[in-house]
């Protein structure tokens, strides 16, 4: 099973990728350029620095897993290893080019979807090193997911997040963003100006009941709809 495994080179690396972006593309694009606006930030002074999740909708491939990493170690000046801030990604999106490679670099999580693949639905069974891998980076320090598993709008949020909670038994922070698809000027690809754009930090769901007990699939369905409540983005929202 593989292992989220880090040398000291990838430690300095990712200490430069992140203060890189800080500096030269988080700071003037998402302060100057553009306005980010963050609700309830201060819920981060309280959090363990591990065993934490933030539950987010899904908007762009990167633009909000940035705008995130600038909260915590821009703004927030949180040091770079506590909490050790990662985010999940399927696993083809972070092999598409050097940009993608870098990211992963600097904390990216990958997995194999079981559902979907460049941009098609397919049916494979789920990837257990994967899973490993993501659990591992929310015992170690906080981790980023989208529940949804992708960035189409109206998208469902896949069952198996209430799954994934439950064996973690993480601290579980939802997390809603908008705007960020208004920052891209073509697919992917970022560039718009003077647009505003908002992350909103829930406090952290009560799940002591839900962890205490075995899992079952109707206490699962029922998080799974309550996380829908507050994440989950109507097809009309821009």
């Amino acid at each position: 099973m593989k292992k989220l495994e880090e040398t000291f080179l990838d430690r300095w690396v990712r200490r430069g990728l992140i203060a890189s972006l800080g500096l030269g593309f988080t700071f003037p694009y998402f302060r100057l350029l553009n306005q980010v606006k963050v609700d309830n930030e201060d819920l981060l002074d309280a959090l363990p620095r591990q065993g934490v999740v933030f539950l987010s909708n899904h908007q762009t491939y990167f633009m909000e897993a940035i705008a995130f990493f600038d909260l915590v170690y821009v703004r927030k000046r949180f040091p770079m290893e506590s909490p050790y801030l990662r985010f999940s990604a399927a696993e083809e999106t972070m092999k598409k080019n050097l940009l993608t490679t870098l990211l992963t670099k600097a904390g990216g999580v990958t997995f194999r979807r079981s559902f979907r693949e460049g941009g098609k639905d397919v049916k494979r069974p789920v990837d257990l090193d994967g899973v490993a891998k993501v659990e591992e980076a929310i015992a170690g320090g906080w981790l980023l997911h989208f529940p949804a598993g992708t960035t189409k709008k109206g998208a469902p949020l896949r069952p198996g997040v209430a799954q994934l909670l439950h064996r973690s038994k993480a601290v579980a922070v939802p997390m809603r963003v908008s705007g960020f698809r208004d920052l891209l000027v073509h697919k992917q690809i970022p560039g718009k100006l003077f647009k505003a754009c908002r992350i909103t930090l829930h406090p952290p769901l009560d799940l002591a009941k839900f962890y205490a007990e075995p899992y079952h699939k109707e206490a699962g369905a029922a998080l799974v709809a309550q996380l829908t409540s507050l994440l989950a983005e109507d097809e009309n929202e821009p």
